[in-house]
């Protein structure tokens, strides 16, 4: 199913995601310890500036509207909540383990998992999901409230 335009917001936050996920993962394989240290470093300031605001969004805008027209138990916004806070939980730990510079390559690769993973979903599941069921003007409502951010 080809992403609804009002979505592509959305979907540009998840390309730039990926990015830092496949930069935190190759980073995490190699053996400069001191590379790992400032791309992790970058990771947090890239969640704490970026993806943070994106999960938030998504879970203040998005969801709320896809709920209005879902089933009660929607398994896709319990799955996608479910993921968010796998990976917050996973952007703790790896923070805590740069403040402490322990164990940073297993975090990192988990994190890295994690946020693939998800964006997956979202793209295979949630988005298609949404666009079958969300009447188009509060697609374009939901666009409008992320392009005022």
């Amino acid at each position: 199913m080809k992403r609804h335009k009002s979505l592509y917001p959305l979907s540009h936050d998840h390309h730039h995601a990926l990015v830092q996920a496949k930069n935190l993962r190759i980073a995490s394989f190699g053996s400069d310890i001191t590379s790992l240290h400032r791309i992790a470093t970058h990771f947090i300031a890239y969640w704490d500036t970026d993806l943070q605001t994106h999960f938030r969004q998504e879970e203040e805008i998005l969801l709320p509207v896809f709920s209005q027209y879902s089933l009660r138990d929607c398994q896709e916004i319990i799955e996608t909540l479910k993921q968010h806070v796998d990976i917050q939980q996973a952007v703790s730990q790896l923070r805590k383990n740069i403040e402490q510079e322990t164990a940073l390559a297993g975090e990192s690769q988990k994190l890295s998992a994690l946020l693939s993973m998800h964006i997956r979903y979202e793209e295979q599941h949630l988005f298609p999901a949404i666009q079958e069921i969300v009447p188009e003007e509060a697609l374009w409502e939901i666009n409008r409230h992320f392009t005022e951010k």
